[in-house]
């Protein structure tokens, strides 16, 4: 994964979040999640929560097989890096994980997140 900016701390951030993909099995929605449409209705498509649904998504993904790891490289965006810090993110987005792994209410860790769900 590739993140778009030139700066050097958000070049190892991109490798190191492609290796720890690679090392889990476990990818973020940053990071293009490409799936089989049998698969995907098999574990029920994305869970209707506000955050953590692609981790959730990749877990039950994982249980049916391991991932295959594509070589093309994604790029995302680096404006929530450039927005609150890459230490500050990689801080809270720590945080966040272990706190879903720990059975917190996605629901509670999208608003500590600062998630603000889209009014139709």
């Amino acid at each position: 994964m590739h993140i778009d900016s030139p700066a050097l701390m958000l070049r190892i951030v991109g490798g190191a979040m492609s290796f720890r993909s690679h090392w889990t099995g476990i990818a973020t929605g940053d990071q293009a999640i490409y799936v089989r449409q049998d698969l995907f209705d098999v574990v029920g498509g994305f869970p209707d929560i506000p955050l953590m649904d692609d981790i959730a998504l990749s877990t039950a993904l994982k249980k049916l097989g391991p991932p295959a790891c594509l070589r093309h490289c994604v790029t995302t965006s680096a404006r929530r890096w450039q927005r609150r810090g890459v230490w500050r993110t990689i801080w809270l987005m720590w945080r966040l994980r272990a706190a879903y792994f720990f059975g917190a209410d996605p629901v509670c860790l999208a608003t500590a997140y600062g998630y603000q769900p889209r009014q139709p």
